[in-house]
């Protein structure tokens, strides 16, 4: 192979790896919110095929009600779950409400109880007499909860300034709505005919590319599996963490709340400082600085052994080195939010693959070091160099004097 036809084979290799990331970079920033109930149905037919296909030959179930079944359970059970979710979080934001109010009142009208807190959290400061700050830190407090309750009740008193925002809920609710049905029809019609679809598009495909995008599809099935299976062990260790923690501070419900925690905690923009950060500032308040230190010590347990922890097993899972991971993860969040941090390492190993098959060459990798498994050639130290420089030395002497007594001799 001539020099030419290696840089054209990189350039088109090149020219393909560009052209792919910019394909997935227009996909996510401008279709994907265009199309995204379409993208929902597809991926729910999808995961549906293999039920609807059981149903039908297995069951003898006929294909357009077992669909329909099928789709309408999970918009049942998707709503179920949403709702359960949201009216609990409701629930507890109106209990959180309500005991933030009563203490706020309770500390606000009788002056005794703050200032014997005052005490209390002073008492257990070592060195320094905190009081004077602790009672102008209050102060101010009191004053910015005030001012604040103020302004929300004459924002709502105001119809001009809350106009806006039932405008936005009054059209938010429609489109979820227009959005759900879109959902629901596209999943049904999707899973009806999921093969003669998927043939159509096939077939405008040349025979080379279809057989590149099997090749791709197989890549993704694959890598996005092993991918969610990492993040899965990811969310045990974390779960695992905050149990033990939990329970060695005797919170109730420890197994719900750390699983609830794990799962807000594979979410980049939220993480466990969610729910930690706040619980432990609410512990500080009430005076319990055993719950308050110990929240802040285990979110920055978990902090540190999460990113210690997640470039080495999503890179083992996948395939990819560590480094090349957190970069993936690190550049695809800076670049599309958290599509980018599934998106970008899914798709480097996907391009990985397909280059170690030899179906592209975008890159080369270096021969394997043949000289790894032989024996490495003994360190010789110091003192062994001078000690063997000497003997060196001597045995040239005895060679000399024995040549000058054999010219002697002579």
């Amino acid at each position: 192979m001539t020099l030419s036809e290696k840089n054209r084979k990189l350039l088109t290799g090149l020219c393909i790896g560009v052209l792919i990331a910019a394909a997935c970079y227009v996909a996510v920033k401008y279709l994907l919110p265009v199309l995204y109930p379409f993208v929902i149905a597809y991926a729910v037919a999808l995961i549906l095929q293999p039920i609807i296909n059981f149903l039908n030959k297995k069951a003898h179930v006929p294909k357009n009600l077992s669909v329909l079944l099928l789709v309408l359970a999970v918009v049942f059970v998707f709503g179920f779950i949403i709702y359960q979710i949201g009216d609990r979080i409701y629930y507890e934001l109106q209990v959180l409400a309500n005991n933030i109010k009563g203490f706020v009142d309770e500390m606000h009208n009788d002056s005794t109880k703050m200032d014997k807190l005052i005490e209390d959290i002073a008492s257990k400061i070592p060195f320094i007499d905190v009081r004077d700050n602790l009672k102008n830190a209050w102060a101010n407090i009191d004053e910015i909860i005030a001012g604040a309750l103020s302004s929300f009740a004459s924002q709502i008193a105001d119809f001009e300034t809350i106009m806006p925002a039932i405008t936005k809920v009054a059209t938010f609710i429609p489109k979820l709505l227009i959005d759900t049905i879109i959902i629901i029809i596209s999943a049904f019609y999707f899973s009806n005919d999921f093969k003669k679809i998927n043939g159509f598009f096939a077939a405008q495909m040349p025979e080379k590319v279809r057989k590149f995008a099997r090749l791709v599809k197989a890549e993704f099935t694959s890598t996005t599996g092993k991918y969610l299976r990492a993040y899965a062990l990811i969310i045990l260790i974390t779960f695992t963490e905050l149990f033990v923690g939990f329970t060695i501070f005797g919170i109730r419900y420890a197994l719900l709340i750390a699983f609830i925690t794990a799962i807000i905690d594979v979410l980049p923009v939220l993480g466990t400082g969610t729910v930690l950060i706040p619980w432990s500032i609410y512990n500080m308040i009430i005076g319990n600085w055993f719950m308050a230190v110990g929240l802040i010590i285990l979110y920055l347990l978990i902090t540190i052994i999460r990113q210690v922890m997640e470039p080495r097993i999503v890179g083992a899972y996948i395939g990819l080195y560590p480094l090349v991971t957190l970069i993936c993860m690190y550049a695809g969040l800076k670049l599309m939010g958290i599509f980018g941090l599934f998106l970008f390492p899914i798709t480097i190993i996907i391009l990985k693959n397909l280059n170690d098959a030899g179906v592209i060459h975008l890159w080369k990798m270096p021969p394997p070091d043949e000289n790894a498994g032989k024996s490495k050639k003994k360190k010789i130290s110091l003192s062994d160099f001078l000690h063997k420089k000497s003997n060196t030395n001597s045995t040239c002497d005895t060679v000399d004097n024995n040549k000058h007594d054999s010219d002697e001799s002579l």
